[in-house]
């Protein structure tokens, strides 16, 4: 009956996660229809008929080859794109708690508002491209490691920096993934990996336009695209960069919280995978110093996080024991003072986002916060 009970509860943790799933599909595709697009859809639509090759401009050219063959809308093409690439990444994470040993401890930690969580919670930046690079991680880690599953790895890795840069500031990760999958330490393998990404990296660096040489936007008018005011092709890094140092509390609290993250997945390895606490001490450490470029570059740290947070979870769990037995269930009880950290994390996350999204106007987040709460006369 216990069992039973253990394993009702993991099918109703799994019901949540597919309706959190919906959720996200239903927003994605109530902004798809939105007569302006800005900065989920905007990003995938750089592309090389503007001055030519660039930095990420490798998605836009090919949706423009997918319209021009078979008409399809680019709002419509960037939706099943986000449909499928977040559709496998719930799927092959579905796939891995169930092959594994699992616990409530580390299911309330996939629930965090850095890791699954997020996206609903940020919807206004979901389904951006770092869904392609957390799909590809997931797939190479779930199942049977083959041949193939090395090459696609490889291949899709180096192909995602023509999408994004900062696939390359996670490379630890694929190191790392590529290293607890296989059991070994293939130094050929990631030696080549390394030396591929970084001269791909290199060479975009040197050779790479920049995202908008001033005919984006009437090259986007004329193929049907509207674009509101805030888009990937208006936004100014350096512009960006002193906004950063005037809300400097906000920045703060994005540290903050992802080291609050880190420590809740460093206290669970500690705790439930103790003979990999030392490699996990000096991954993170290395992991965090590589990463560390790209909150000076880019200001969504948000998303930062939320990349990070997601990809040491599937370290992980990929780190737990697998499950043999024929039946899934979720070992141990239920972690009430860790729900309710969660919980709490979520709420202060919730409402950051608001305040940072509406420019860090702290009006603006008392003015929502009463409206939520049907305060306002």
């Amino acid at each position: 009956m216990i069992k039973a009970s253990k394993e009702i509860k993991l099918y109703a943790y799994l019901g949540f996660l597919l309706s959190v799933l919906a959720y996200v599909l239903i927003q994605l595709y109530i902004k798809s229809k939105l007569p302006q697009i800005s900065w989920t859809a905007s990003d995938w639509l750089i592309n090389y008929q503007d001055g030519g090759f660039k930095r990420r401009g490798l998605s836009g050219s090919f949706l423009f080859f997918i319209q021009n063959q078979f008409h399809i809308s680019l709002q419509m093409q960037i939706f099943c794109i986000q449909v499928i690439f977040i559709g496998l990444i719930f799927y092959f994470l579905i796939r891995l708690i169930l092959a594994k040993k699992i616990n409530w401890d580390i299911l309330l930690l996939i629930c965090s508002p850095l890791c699954l969580l997020y996206l609903p919670v940020n919807v206004f930046n979901s389904g951006r491209k770092e869904i392609v690079l957390l799909a590809l991680v997931l797939f190479f880690i779930y199942g049977k490691s083959t041949q193939f599953k090395k090459y696609f790895l490889f291949g899709g890795f180096i192909l995602g920096l023509f999408l994004h840069e900062l696939f390359y500031f996670y490379l630890p990760f694929v190191m790392a993934v590529y290293i607890l999958k296989t059991k070994k330490t293939d130094v050929k393998y990631l030696g080549s990996l390394f030396l591929a990404s970084t001269l791909v990296i290199t060479f975009l660096f040197f050779f790479g336009g920049e995202i908008n040489q001033g005919q984006s936007i009437e090259i986007l008018n004329n193929r049907g695209i509207e674009l509101s005011k805030w888009n990937i092709f208006t936004y100014d890094a350096v512009e960006e960069r002193k906004n950063m140092l005037l809300a400097y509390q906000s920045y703060i609290l994005f540290a903050l919280e992802l080291f609050f993250m880190t420590f809740l997945s460093f206290f669970f390895v500690k705790k439930y995978l103790p003979l990999h606490k030392n490699a996990f001490k000096i991954f993170i450490l290395i992991s965090l110093v590589w990463v560390s470029p790209l909150y000076y570059l880019g200001a969504d740290w948000f998303r930062w996080n939320h990349i990070y947070s997601f990809l040491l979870i599937i370290l992980i769990i990929s780190a737990l024991p697998a499950n043999n037995e024929k039946r899934f269930c979720i070992e141990g009880k239920f972690n009430i003072p860790l729900s309710i950290v969660i919980v709490l994390f979520f709420i202060v996350f919730y409402l950051h986002i608001q305040y940072d999204t509406s420019g860090n106007s702290a009006e603006y987040l008392l003015d929502f916060i009463e409206s939520k709460l049907h305060l306002k006369s």
